[in-house]
């Protein structure tokens, strides 16, 4: 879910966010909740009947795996 114009950039101007400072563990939950969501918006990109509607999955996928190559730099 996208945030809110105000808690967007809220978000943006803060300094760097606080995930260059996670443990390993945690790194390695996020990628796990990463992959999950990529494997759903996978399956959903070839369900969807309208192409608006995929081309919004496949921003969102696109999102997902640029975070999940930043995890794996950073870990």
């Amino acid at each position: 879910m996208p945030f809110p114009e105000s808690k967007k950039e809220v978000f943006m101007s803060s300094p760097a966010p606080e995930l260059l400072n996670a443990a390993t563990e945690e790194f390695e939950l996020l990628a796990e909740l990463l992959e999950s969501e990529r494997t759903k918006l996978l399956i959903g990109i070839r369900h969807a009947d309208h192409r608006a509607y995929r081309d919004i999955l496949r921003h969102r996928l696109a999102l997902v795996e640029k975070l999940m190559e930043r995890c794996a730099s950073t870990s």
